[in-house]
């Protein structure tokens, strides 16, 4: 390799964790890559903390848990848009609907983008830009084994791309959800799996387990749900706490304030959301630290 090819490829190594670290910071970002597997989808989960395996209940069931795939309505499908610092964008889309009584399937596309980076071969002026790009696809399947326990299981096709470089992959999440009245207990484990080689080396995929717990209620004109989550990326992350609540009013508006301990560039995390019949919209707002300006996530959703 020559000078001029070791200097692109440096830039864009660089480029690449640089987009990832701004959400990557404690996680294990020096052992593993596809750090936008560790993400979370929708405004509401966002605003909560991402203290979401125990609570959701519509398509965002393929990246939190699969086993909630049988929890809430029958049919949703959920989109959403995220932005943030250093130009990285994420989109998502996914639907659920049911199989059979005890049994339904998600369809899900997570994807992230980081445009326009600079090439250099020497400092000064730059000679070109080029696009870092992520996916994840798959199918889920939830099963509810008794009225109380839902196991369920993401298979997933990865796709990462650092300028002119293409990987593959697949991966597999496990998920388990127990309910009794009000209180929901999870237990993940997502991004099993493995990676193709990216140029000359393949990435480590940021595996990952979540356990969490959650409460809901109702009084009066009054809805709340709190929710508790532990979150580590297996291979040297550290292990973060995870809280959020939501305070709804007549199933109409929502409030939502979450924390996320052990990150080095964020930790509260805020929301609202607005439902009307079938159709609901939700914010979510992350102020950032050491200068990395804020994320603001907003998502669709539709009940069919």
């Amino acid at each position: 390799m020559n000078f001029k090819n070791k200097i692109i490829t440096l830039i864009i190594f660089a480029s690449g964790l640089l987009s990832a670290d701004s959400y990557s910071q404690n996680d294990g970002s020096g052992n593993t890559g596809l750090s936008f597997l560790k993400l979370g989808v929708s405004a509401k989960a966002i605003a909560m903390g991402d203290a979401f395996s125990s609570v959701a209940e519509d398509a965002t069931a393929y990246i939190y848990n699969p086993a909630r795939l049988n929890f809430g309505v029958k049919s949703n499908v959920i989109l959403m848009h995220n932005g943030t610092s250093q130009d990285l964008y994420t989109d998502y889309i996914a639907v659920k609907f049911p199989l059979g009584e005890d049994v339904s399937m998600g369809i899900g596309f997570f994807t992230t983008s980081v445009s326009d980076i600079e090439i250099r071969q020497i400092p000064g002026a730059s000679i070109g830009t080029f696009d870092s790009r992520n996916l994840s696809t798959g199918l889920s399947f939830g099963y509810k084994v008794t009225p109380n326990l839902s196991l369920g299981v993401t298979g997933k096709y990865l796709y990462e791309k650092i300028y002119v470089d293409e990987a593959n992959g697949l991966a597999f999440d496990f998920g388990s959800n127990y309910v009794k009245d009000n209180l929901s207990i999870s237990l993940v484990f997502a991004n099993i799996g493995s990676m193709d080689d990216l140029k000359n080396a393949a990435s480590t995929l940021p595996s990952l387990v979540r356990l969490g717990g959650s409460y809901k209620g109702k009084k009066d004109q009054f809805s709340y749900d709190i929710a508790l989550e532990g979150f580590t990326v297996l291979d040297g992350g550290t292990f973060h706490v995870n809280t959020g609540g939501e305070l709804g009013y007549k199933d109409f508006a929502f409030l939502r304030l979450g924390y996320q301990t052990s990150y080095e560039n964020k930790g509260f995390t805020t929301g609202v959301g607005f439902k009307y019949k079938a159709v609901y919209l939700d914010y979510a707002f992350v102020p950032f630290n050491n200068n990395f300006g804020t994320g603001n996530s907003i998502s669709l959703g539709i009940n069919f």
